[in-house]
């Protein structure tokens, strides 16, 4: 069973880059991989009921996962005054660019397992650690605008989404989630929350939430449709199939989604 992401790889420049310009990020992040890896064989060991017994309190997740929010901090990878929503996602882009220097896979699926299918339990442990590590870093540091940090770090995932009959994917990328995997939420803002709970076939290049803003809907009329260009906004009418390639005849982006 191959995970959607297990091919993802960056090239040897990208990670000279990484240990370069994020010191305190790279050396972090070989324990909070340890951390995960460890968690993933807890979960790895069912009870009677098929389920995970539960993750040993002694695998140094919660100390490894402090030292990486203070080190992303302090490389200004991100703001302490930023929002949760931020912090959680430039963990994810985070996790999965040290995965794809060839480090270990099941730290990434640990981390989609606890981020994606239990998310409110994820999201109270990092507002925590948030809260205290307030004490040790500059609150007045912002997020680096070194153009080279920001495409390293740049999101394997566009803000441009389409939601079909029984899938929501990604114009830009070839990122798609199945029905059961992704639910409709409205707090704290009306969208859509990725929780791969269906098929847990974790897809760390896709986001824990989506908006409402960022997914479209195509306006279907018969067999047309109306959708909007990824890069310009203009609206783009097609005949409708299973699969469409669409071509925006405004600026000429070439987009692909599903029905």
């Amino acid at each position: 069973m191959e995970y959607p992401f297990e091919k993802y790889r960056s090239s040897n420049k990208d990670k000279e880059l990484f240990h370069q310009l994020l010191p305190n990020v790279s050396a972090a992040m070989p324990e909070y991989f340890r951390a995960l890896s460890v968690a993933y064989q807890s979960i790895e060991q069912k009870n009677m009921f098929n389920q995970p017994q539960g993750v040993r309190q002694t695998n140094g997740l919660t100390s490894s996962l402090n030292l990486l929010l203070i080190a992303m901090v302090n490389d200004r990878v991100i703001g302490v005054n930023d929002g949760l929503t931020k912090f959680i996602d430039t963990l994810r882009i985070l996790v999965l660019k040290w995965y794809s220097f060839g480090n270990e896979l099941k730290s990434c699926l640990y981390f989609g397992y606890y981020y994606y299918t239990h998310k409110s339990s994820s999201e109270h442990e990092v507002k925590q650690q948030i809260e205290a590590i307030r004490f040790v870093v500059d609150e007045s540091a912002r997020t680096s605008e070194d153009p080279r940090i920001l495409d390293l770090l740049a999101a394997p995932n566009s803000n441009h989404w389409y939601g079909g009959e029984n899938l929501i994917g990604d114009k830009l990328h070839n990122i798609i989630v199945q029905k059961g995997d992704f639910a409709r939420v409205d707090l704290p803002r009306p969208g859509f929350q990725i929780s791969f709970k269906a098929s847990q076939m974790y897809d760390l290049r896709a986001p824990v939430a989506l908006t409402d803003l960022q997914l479209e809907r195509p306006l279907v009329t018969g067999e047309k449709a109306i959708v909007s260009c990824p890069k310009c906004l203009q609206k783009c009418r097609i005949s409708m199939f299973k699969r469409m390639e669409i071509t925006c005849p405004k600026c000429k982006q070439v987009w692909t989604q599903s029905a």
